[in-house]
């Protein structure tokens, strides 16, 4: 092989390295640089996540997939949520209840997003991260396509 041809050839296998991670990690666990989740289901449908956020502490800025599920178990009486370089603040009332939401997806590290919990309650949340193909087919299960008429 020419130094020519293997400077391409070097660059070509760089590029496909690059495009596996990013789609590896298209839709896999969601992460945070300063929390650590509990995995509690993963197969070729979705990814079921736990996370716990203590009073005082941040999540880090972080991205997050697109077809995300939220479901929030106990909530902390005050949020900060950073998006593209302005705060607000949520205040929960103490016997708040459970709640669930689609998280607005994707948000890339480029949004400089994060959460801070500064209230005085842990954050506990599950996140369900649903694979692209398990959100979007063109064939519906068979037990839900109505029958014929006879």
């Amino acid at each position: 092989m020419t130094p020519h041809l293997n400077g391409n050839f070097e660059m070509t296998r760089f590029a496909t390295a690059i495009a596996l991670l990013f789609a590896a990690n298209a839709h896999g666990q969601q992460t945070y640089p300063n929390i650590e989740g509990e995995t509690l289901l993963e197969d070729g449908r979705v990814i079921v996540q736990r996370f716990e956020l203590l009073p005082g502490q941040w999540e880090g800025i972080h991205e997050h997939p697109e077809h995300q599920l939220v479901i929030v178990l106990n909530s902390t009486n005050e949020l900060v949520y950073r998006f593209r370089g302005s705060d607000r603040v949520f205040e929960r009332p103490e016997n708040d209840s459970v709640r669930a939401f689609w998280r607005p997806g994707p948000v890339y590290i480029s949004d400089e997003h994060e959460s801070g919990n500064t209230g005085d309650r842990p954050l506990e949340w599950i996140a369900i991260t649903f694979k692209s193909d398990s959100v979007a087919t063109d064939e519906p299960p068979e037990q839900f396509v109505q029958p014929e008429d006879e």
